[in-house]
């Protein structure tokens, strides 16, 4: 009876861990997303800036990169025209889970306006956009610094403590 109740305990305890760990791990994806998205956003820049490409070869050059192909909704982007691009944008970045609510929203403005200017426009835009996602980025490591230590410890904790109440 006492060695399953040492299992018990132990499985909790590595189970809380294990939670405050994903947790922690939450906060560092969606920082480590707003850091891919500034880089898609100079990607976009570049290739409108020096090759006056359109939006599905910005789309098809992305895809092909090896380091931004990784992101979700890089992957779900359309490779033609079947619908209004901004729908289909807007589905792609909502399919992202590693990307916070705050980038979806920037993200959604963005391929609402994406490919309806000119150049100019269009690099005004992605400067503006990248700006504010610097500062979002900036916001998601301090959380990831504050909060991804607080829930990695709570998990334990809480874990340890469950396990003595069931001894």
């Amino acid at each position: 009876m006492m060695i399953l109740k040492l299992s018990g305990s132990f499985l909790i305890i590595i189970c809380c861990f294990a939670f405050g760990i994903k947790s922690s791990d939450r906060l560092k994806k969606y920082y480590e997303s707003c850091k891919l998205i500034e880089e898609v956003l100079n990607r976009i820049s570049i290739m409108i800036r020096y090759r006056s490409m359109n939006i599905y070869g910005i789309i098809s050059e992305l895809k092909k990169s090896e380091s931004l192909s990784e992101m979700e909704f890089i992957k779900n982007l359309p490779d033609d025209c079947s619908e209004r691009f901004s729908d289909l944008w807007k589905r792609a970045v909502n399919s992202d889970m590693n990307i916070g609510d705050e980038e979806k929203n920037l993200l959604i403005s963005f391929g609402e306006k994406f490919g309806s200017s000119d150049i100019q426009g269009e690099i005004s835009g992605i400067e503006m956009l990248s700006e504010n996602i610097i500062i979002i980025k900036n916001k998601r490591f301090q959380e990831y610094e504050k909060k991804g230590r607080l829930f990695r410890s709570v998990g334990l904790l809480a874990g340890i403590m469950t396990g003595i109440l069931i001894l």
